[in-house]
């Protein structure tokens, strides 16, 4: 029993160090590509893989760690697996060599540089995997019914895209590049693409004939440029007429409405009552196209005697493409049977009239032509209607709400009145006593309202228009009742329109945009927008502590909500960006704010990071000078600095690379590009030796102003030749090759002769393996082999007879070849270089 332990004991510790000798020659090997594309919400694998000198892989000594960053996302090892969300990692397969990481519904904020350590105790190894995130556009133009004689803005908006560069081009015919279009500020949205509008005015001769419009765009994520387009068509204002006007005051009405000359088709038709909605339901009939391509349809309600009671205003409201606002035909209720009373009235003084006459003088007469031409005033009174307060926001350098009012088909001048009752204030009356009866009379002020009243004359009948003018504030205004009083001929219609002066905040359209002008200056953009009213002030300052104020540009535009956005412009010399702590702040006051919003930024936030291009490495051999570079592009400012770091083979320390006799740092090569950022290529200049630099590692670090922590690039362990030294020594019927000081080991030594009877010494077929020797191959103390071959030659009377050794390794690129010719005593003669010269 003891003599088995003891067996079993020995077997468990010769197996241990078969082990441990079996792991030493383990020699190992990571390979991923320098980079990967992915599509914004695919998958993407990160290839890595590695291999060992050993047949197989022994679990206990792997470990596989992936970081992305500072952030670890993956750790394992023969006992656990620790993986981060959103990432999978296959552990069989690691077991087997691939230690490739997946990650799932790639997002923007996966962007970036990744690394795969791979340990294999003691070795360990790193690739570096820059993973490129893109996110393909949508682009869509909006508005795409013009007017045929007028200039249009056509709007094209591109979102959902990343990386950030993109071109846009508008096309006419898919052929003429029309010029002249204008792209808008970039934005980022919560997902970290990015969206932009671009638009184009065109003209009427641009449109002439139906052409085809496209917005195209080009963008890295996708091959082929991508577009939206539209074929060109002209669109026409509905004209909108209400039929039937008198109504029955105690029945059911039916009300008709004519739409017609419009295109495109699309129309929505609303009843209104006093300017509000009418509830009930409304019909529309079937749509006819008329000769010129146009459409017309008719829209009918129902109104039911409580609706009409006491002479509302009825509209029949339009929305259509063609127009900003709804166009309306609209009108006062006037009743059937008080038109019937006054007709019967009028009869009636016919027929006394006409008996009169018969029985008095011509004083008679007089007196009963005065009568009838005022019960046919009185006639024309009853149909005297009074529309409701339109309100209109004036655009210009200050606030400004017109408010009119129209009167039509009074027998007479009509006379206004505006009373305006300010929030816990006595009302303001501006009576317009005198009726203003053509343009040229002014306008009747009183401090901060304007009314003019205009008068014409249609068929007899007096048509009115008046407009009451102002600035309104937000301490007069915020909750204002205001009456317009016309009178016609005895008779007083009056309407009123609670009017409310509100306010809203800016809103803040992204952070502060970021762009390089021509000068190398910074140019800062920020959008507000959504707030009323229209004044507000911006300002720009930059440093520490009492800041600077800078010169800025604002542009303010108008929205269709009547709100304004503003973009505010700053050109600032990235200088004054680089002191400590400094930084560019951009502050906004509006009324509707308590205290003033602002945003800022430092050099940090700048976008123009320096990237990395891999190491390129060239052939490494020994006793010859090998140049790396590295180039670093897409930086700004010019503020980048390089170092060369180098890791001695087995050690973990790094040493900075100076100039010297070994190592040689030129002077790195700078270009500015279009998009006025940098690109530079830093070069390190070796001497090569075998002893030196095999196995040994070097490293480019970059620091810049922007970056907290720098930025590297790592050649990995390299790999040196040496190209091997052959000699062929001639003793007798032998020769012997000696080819010594080579690296790597793997060396291929190929002996040939040329064919019997062949004159031109010019084919050599092989040497058989048994007419020839190699000896075993030697290392030496330098860490290069040596290898000796030789053959003997039988002598013949066939002179001139040549043989060839071959040498090939990958140290050269061309095979090494030696060629001795056979003398008629049997000696052999060199003849490389007379053979070389030959041919």
């Amino acid at each position: 029993m003891k003599m088995r332990i003891a067996e079993v004991a020995l077997d468990g510790k010769t197996r241990v160090l078969l082990l441990l000798l079996y792991h030493t020659c383990s020699g190992l090997e990571v390979t991923a590509p320098p980079s990967q594309t992915a599509l914004l919400q695919s998958h993407v694998v990160l290839p890595c893989t590695f291999s060992v000198n050993t047949l197989l892989i022994n679990p206990q000594f792997l470990g596989i760690i992936w970081s992305f960053g500072t952030k670890e996302l993956l750790r394992f090892d023969n006992k656990e697996k620790v993986v981060s969300d959103g990432v999978s990692f296959n552990e069989q397969a690691a077991r087997q060599g691939k230690a490739s990481l997946t990650i799932r519904n790639v997002t923007i904020a996966n962007h970036g540089t990744y690394k795969c350590l791979v340990i294999y105790s003691p070795d360990r190894m790193s690739r570096e995997i820059q993973l490129n995130v893109e996110a393909k556009p949508t682009v869509k133009i909006h508005n795409k019914y013009l007017h045929k004689n007028d200039k249009n803005v056509v709007d094209c908006s591109i979102t959902g895209f990343f990386p950030r560069e993109i071109r846009v081009t508008w096309l006419r015919n898919n052929i003429e590049i029309l010029n002249k279009s204008e792209i808008g500020t970039f934005q980022m949205d919560a997902d970290g693409t990015f969206r932009v509008n671009s638009s184009i005015v065109l003209t009427p001769a641009q449109i002439q004939d139906h052409p085809s419009i496209a917005c195209q765009v080009e963008h890295v994520s996708q091959p082929e440029p991508i577009q939206d387009d539209f074929s060109v068509t002209y669109k026409a204002k509905p004209t909108v007429k209400i039929h039937n006007k008198y109504l029955d005051k105690n029945d059911k009405n039916v009300v008709d409405c004519s739409i017609t000359g419009f295109f495109p088709r699309e129309i929505r038709v609303t009843w209104l009552r006093n300017n509000i909605e009418i509830l009930n339901k409304s019909e529309i009939g079937t749509f006819q196209m008329d000769a010129d391509g146009t459409f017309r349809v008719n829209s009918s309600i129902v109104l039911t005697p409580a609706q009409i009671q006491d002479h509302p205003f009825i509209a029949c409201q339009v929305e259509h493409v063609s127009q900003p606002e709804p166009i309306q035909d609209d009108f006062s209720v006037t009743y059937k049977d008080e038109c019937k009373r006054n007709c019967h009235l009028g009869l009636t003084a016919v027929l006394l009239g006409l008996l009169i006459i018969s029985i008095i003088s011509i004083f008679a007469i007089y007196y009963i032509s005065r009568k009838y031409i005022r019960k046919k005033k009185k006639k024309y009174l009853q149909q005297f209607q009074v529309s409701h307060i339109h309100k209109e926001h004036v655009r210009g350098n200050e606030e400004k709400v017109n408010l009119f009012c129209m009167a039509s088909k009074c027998p007479d001048v009509v006379k206004v009145t505006w009373m305006v009752t300010e929030e816990d204030r006595r009302p303001i009356i501006i009576s317009d006593s005198y009726a203003i009866k053509d343009e040229e009379a002014g306008p009747l002020i009183n401090h901060e309202y304007t009314v003019k009243t205009d008068q014409r004359k249609d068929n007899g009948l007096q048509n009115a228009t008046t407009v009451l003018s102002f600035n309104p504030t937000t301490s007069s205004h915020k909750n204002t009742e205001i009456k317009c009083k016309l009178q016609c001929a005895g008779r007083c219609e009056e309407r009123t329109l609670n009017f409310s002066f509100c306010y809203k905040k800016p809103s803040v359209k992204g952070p502060i945009d970021l762009s390089l002008d021509d000068s190398g200056n910074v140019l800062c953009s920020l959008t507000l927008e959504n707030f009323y009213p229209r004044d507000i002030q911006i300002k720009w300052t930059c440093g520490v502590g009492n800041n600077q104020e800078l010169p800025s540009t604002e542009d303010i535009k108008y929205d269709s909500d009547y709100t304004s956005r503003c973009n505010s412009i700053c050109t600032i010399p990235w200088k004054h960006f680089m002191g400590p702590g400094s930084k560019v702040r951009v502050t906004w006051t509006h009324e509707s704010l308590d205290q003033p919003g602002y945003q800022e930024l430092s050099l940090k936030d700048f976008p123009w990071r320096p990237v990395m291009d891999d190491i390129e490495v060239p052939s490494l051999v020994h006793d010859r000078e090998a140049k790396l570079r590295c180039v670093i592009r897409g930086y700004f400012p010019d503020n980048l600095e390089v170092k060369w770091l180098r890791r001695e083979a087995g050690k973990p320390e790094l040493y900075e690379v100076s100039t010297g006799y070994k190592y040689k740092i030129p002077v790195l090569e700078i270009i500015q590009g279009s998009d006025k950022t940098y690109t530079c290529t830093a070069s390190l200049i070796v001497s090569v030796l075998l002893k030196t630099e095999h196995k040994s590692e070097f490293i480019c670090r970059v620091t810049h102003p922007i970056l907290e922590t720098p930025l590297e690039k790592r050649t990995g362990e390299l790999t040196v030749t040496r190209i091997p030294t052959v000699t062929v020594k001639p003793d007798g019927y032998t020769l012997t090759a000696e080819i010594l000081h080579f690296y790597p080991k793997k060396i291929t030594v190929t002996w040939s002769r040329t064919k019997q009877n062949d004159v031109l010494q010019n084919n050599f077929e092989p040497y058989e393996e048994n007419k020839y020797t190699v000896s075993e191959m030697s290392p030496e103390s330098d860490g290069t082999y040596t290898l000796i071959s030789s053959i003997t030659a039988t002598y013949t009377y066939q002179y001139n007879k040549q043989y060839k050794i071959t040498v090939k390794h990958e140290s050269v690129k061309s095979p090494i070849e030696k060629i001795f010719q056979q003398q008629k005593d049997g000696t052999f003669e060199d003849v490389t270089e007379k053979h070389l010269t030959l041919n």
